[in-house]
């Protein structure tokens, strides 16, 4: 009885940690998501992420610059 509940927690635990492992670690910073955060242009919030956000949570991959998610709060809230 106890051995089937252990079991079955640990297999709803394995589906959580899956679907934790398959979303996103990083997101790409984009006209839209400027604009919500109350820039004109990426360039404004490309700038204030260089000057205000940690090495390792922003990044440019190619020609596209991303955050981390674990800095998006801190970016809507520093933004407004």
């Amino acid at each position: 009885m106890l051995d089937e509940k252990f079991q079955e927690l640990n297999e709803k635990l394995d589906i959580i940690l899956t679907l934790h492992r398959s979303l996103p670690t990083w997101y790409p910073i984009t006209r839209e998501f400027a604009t919500e955060c109350g820039y004109k242009t990426i360039d404004g919030l490309r700038k204030w992420c260089y000057n205000n956000l940690n090495p390792e949570d922003f990044v440019k991959r190619g020609k596209l610059w991303y955050i981390n998610i674990k800095s998006l709060p801190i970016v809507k809230i520093k933004a407004f």
